[in-house]
């Protein structure tokens, strides 16, 4: 047995048998006409309330607009197929998942669209919390998704299953990605997609290592040959094309927060010992501003010009907005 087997399905009395796993993840198998309309049924639902939520910037919809989702369903049943090898679990889930991605940003447009006047794109946090993910966003839904996959094998712990679909965002993200692109918003659409990619990378290598712990590689009826091993295949390439944008994302960040206190401290001593001071240095998209206030006249602007460029490089726009409202790019 794994390690990582032992340290998380020491007592296996409690452990799910496989066979109940399929029927709670595979809808193809069992009640599949009571499967499709329990999701298909959810799904609007949730992503209706969702993309009101991220409208109205309602917290406690987005909330409920998690809790109900049921796009995590065929998530994880691509990470059971994968690791049993079931070439038709993981077919019909992938299908069922990429339908289900296609609806729930449909009805994010054409909320988008009907609302068009009540939705301050960059003054929404529902909607600016999403459009920019790095690699600690992955970590985190890694962590997460281990966490909802444990709750799918383990019938001492599934009571935590609502808060697992709570701290993994998923209709309320593909909101976001119908609402900004129903707007023409196409750059923030790819942050929020790329954000609901990561957490689809986290669930899939979650789920494929707690699944194969928990010793979930029975065969079964439809394996094929070198079927689970194409599948792993595909996931690793999933992630990596993940990683990447996030990795460059994430270092575009760090470089930013490092420009931004530069030029703080660049200002601090442009006004030290005048009756200027700075009030702030902000990242507004891709430009730095600097906001001073002061009485009088402020002090040589060549001063804080020289200073900023030391460290700033200039395709990096630097604005000093002044109290009377001036706006002067350095």
């Amino acid at each position: 047995m794994s390690l990582l087997s032992r340290v998380i399905f020491a007592g296996s009395a409690h452990r799910y048998e496989l066979a109940e796993v399929r029927d709670g993840l595979f809808i193809s198998e069992g009640d599949k006409p009571a499967k499709l309309t329990q999701f298909w049924m959810l799904l609007v639902l949730s992503s209706l309330v969702a993309a009101g939520g991220v409208v109205m910037d309602s917290t406690p919809a987005v909330i409920g607009a998690m809790i109900i989702a049921p796009l995590a369903t065929p998530i994880y049943g691509v990470a059971l197929a994968t690791t049993i090898g079931s070439v038709k679990g993981f077919r019909t889930s992938l299908l069922l998942m990429v339908s289900g991605i296609a609806v729930n940003i449909l009805i994010g447009v054409l909320v988008a669209v009907i609302v068009r006047e009540r939705i301050p794109i960059d003054a929404n946090p529902q909607i600016t919390g999403r459009t920019a993910p790095e690699l600690l966003d992955l970590g985190v839904a890694v962590a997460v998704g281990i966490a909802g996959a444990f709750a799918l094998t383990r019938r001492d712990v599934s009571n935590i299953v609502a808060g697992v679909a709570i701290a993994i965002s998923l209709v309320p993200v593909l909101a976001v990605v119908g609402i900004t692109l129903g707007n023409g918003h196409f750059e923030l659409a790819t942050g929020a997609f790329l954000l609901f990619l990561t957490n689809v990378a986290a669930i899939l290598v979650a789920g494929t290592a707690v699944f194969g712990a928990a010793k979930f590689s029975q065969p079964a009826a439809d394996v094929a040959l070198h079927g689970g091993r194409r599948a792993r295949i595909f996931i690793a390439v999933f992630l990596v094309a993940v990683v990447v944008p996030l990795g460059i994302a994430s270092w575009r960040t760090y470089r930013y927060e490092r420009w931004v206190s530069s030029v703080q401290a660049s200002a601090e001593d442009w006004v030290a010992g005048t009756s200027w001071e700075v009030n702030s240095v902000i990242l507004e998209h891709d430009e730095i501003v600097i906001t001073v206030v002061g009485p009088d006249d402020p002090p040589p602007r060549e001063d804080l010009v020289t200073a900023v460029r030391r460290s700033v490089p200039k395709r990096v726009t630097v604005h000093l907005v002044e109290e009377a409202g001036d706006d002067t790019e350095l």
